[in-house]
């Protein structure tokens, strides 16, 4: 017995080195929010790391041969991407340049991977500000004409020489503008001995009409406050109040030429796609779920369009896509804002067979060059075997066919290919020591013992069919359940699995018949269906009288 449990831990060693997925490599990204700066002033640099990877531990010593660290702080955050935690830790450095120049910021290295440098100009010190003033404010624009629902920053800029209280700055609304408050900033400028404290407001606009607009004079109030200490507090001075120009701006069309049905003018649009399995290495029953994102600089994430798998084909015969819940937001990068969607779906395959997945395209307007871009993702294959090895071990043998693929050109197929039956083997061979170790312990064997798996392919397309409310697929799941549960090979109606179940289960089938015909006039959460018939399913079989037996028998 000590030599089959050896047998069986080397066993189980390699079938987990073999069928153990590769890990992906983290990744490190460094941004600044400015790449222009004057002496005197500073910059923020943001370091962010995923995988494990630690931005407080890096080595900053090439960073602070060009500038000085004033300030630093950290941060982690999480979230979930195709069902899968990603963890980021972010790392802030305050800089201020030591020389006037083009300065650069170095490749920082972290887990094998390197950041890509990042150049600062760097201007001399600013001239003392004209006559007396202490308090400068104005507003600018990044450009004067943008095309209706493009981005257009403003950015409002107050600076003080002296200290100031009760600050305030009139509300920004103009008609017809969305407006998206981005991030304040805040930096210290030396000029001539004295520290100015600069403190920049930055919008993003997106004009929802095709009509010229302006932004109002903005109006700036504060209080200046005075050295030292009242009775009643802080000494206050004089109110000063100033007030910015307006800024007319010109809003063009969409271009006649632009062929999609969703506009989209942005600095940078990609489309990229992502497997939680090979799609090209995968057998009757599996499942993948495929994750697109949409990523769009210089747009919201309610302005890009959905999208699928199948694009805009109607469908492919023996593959269904289960849609998961969508991602849709926006962060903020250094241009202004950027738009992401992401759509997972769950691909499951009902026969064996050789699939190609369209390939997708999105057409885009290109701010930067004006000019019509297209992000594309190219064809996918679906190659899905036919019989599964952990039933062909079931009935105690595996036959060539079980094991065969058909040929498929790729490298990266053949591989897995490799892999996958190099794991089959071992499995082989696990589940026979498994089988005569229990032999030669003589384990009783009860009737029933282990779960069913008749029902199991059903289940599965019912759990995906009701995570994703999807009244049609649970409806074919549904029946499909009832013709293993009930008669297996007879045709079995909706209507007649209502007829032999209980009232709940019954009158949760109404219901899903109801959502099938729009009867209901709401929206049908396949939950309590998939926990309903779960609970069935897990129920005690009952023995053959030569009919269909109730499921809930009264006697």
């Amino acid at each position: 017995m000590k030599c089959a449990g050896k047998s069986l831990q080397l066993c189980l060693l390699l079938l987990c080195t073999v069928t153990m997925p590769l890990v992906a490599r983290g990744a490190i990204f460094t941004e600044v929010d400015r790449t222009e700066v004057a002496l005197g002033e500073t910059l923020r640099l943001t370091i962010r790391a995923d995988a494990g990877e630690q931005p407080n531990e890096l080595d900053l010593s090439g960073i602070e041969r060009d500038f000085e660290i004033l300030q630093r702080s950290s941060s982690t955050s999480a979230r979930l991407v195709g069902g899968e935690q990603s963890v980021t830790r972010t790392l802030e450095l305050d800089l201020s340049p030591r020389r006037d120049g083009v300065m650069t910021i170095p490749s920082l290295t972290a887990g094998g991977r390197r950041t890509t440098p990042i150049a600062i100009k760097v201007s001399p010190q600013p001239e003392v500000m004209p006559g007396d003033e202490l308090v400068a404010f104005d507003t600018k624009v990044d450009q004067t004409d943008v095309y209706v629902q493009a981005q257009l920053i403003l950015t409002v800029t107050l600076q003080q020489a002296i200290n100031l209280d009760n600050r305030t700055i009139t509300e920004l609304d103009i008609p017809d503008v969305y407006v998206e408050p981005l991030e304040q900033k805040s930096f210290q400028r030396r000029i001539s001995g004295r520290l100015w404290q600069v403190t920049e407001l930055r919008y993003a606009l997106f004009p929802q009409k095709s009509e010229d607009f302006e932004i109002p004079a903005l109006a700036f109030s504060g209080r200046e406050l005075l050295p030292g200490r009242s009775l009643l507090g802080a000494r206050l001075g004089r109110r000063i109040t100033l007030e910015s120009e307006p800024i007319k701006i010109e809003v063009k069309a969409v271009p006649a030429s632009f062929p999609g049905e969703t506009w989209l003018p942005a600095s940078r649009l990609e489309l990229t796609s992502q497997w939680s399995a090979p799609p090209a290495a995968l057998v009757t029953g599996d499942s993948t779920t495929r994750t697109i994102e949409i990523v769009a600089e210089g747009l919201q994430g309610s302005q890009l369009p959905p999208i699928t798998s199948l694009g805009g084909s109607s469908g492919l015969d023996g593959l269904r896509f289960y849609p998961d819940k969508e991602t849709i937001d926006q962060r903020e990068v250094q241009s202004g804002l950027e738009g992401y969607r992401l759509q997972s779906e769950a691909l499951v395959a009902s026969r064996a067979g050789d699939w190609e997945l369209p390939p997708l395209s999105i057409p885009w307007w290109n701010t930067e060059t004006d000019s019509l871009e297209y992000a594309k993702l190219p064809r996918e294959e679906i190659l899905v075997e036919g019989a599964s090895v952990v039933e062909a071990l079931g009935t105690g043998s595996i036959d060539a066919e079980t094991v065969e693929r058909p040929q498929v050109q790729s490298l990266g197929t053949r591989l897995w290919q490799g892999a996958a039956v190099i794991g089959w083997l071992l499995t082989a061979v696990f589940a026979g020591l498994w089988l005569w170790q229990r032999q030669t312990t003589k384990e009783p064997v009860t009737p029933n013992q282990g779960p069913r798996r008749d029902g199991v392919k059903p289940l599965v397309s019912l759990r995906l069919a009701c995570s994703s409310n999807n009244p049609e697929a649970a409806r074919a799941a549904v029946i499909e359940w009832g013709k293993l549960r009930l008669s297996p090979g007879a045709t079995v109606t909706l209507q007649e699995i209502r007829a032999v179940v209980g009232e709940a289960l019954s009158a949760e089938l109404k219901t899903l018949d109801e959502a099938l015909y729009q009867r209901s006039g709401g929206m049908w959460n396949g939950d309590r269906l998939f926990a309903l018939i779960q609970s069935e399913d897990s129920a005690p079989e009952q023995p053959e009288t030569g009919k269909m037996p109730a499921l809930y028998p009264t006697g």
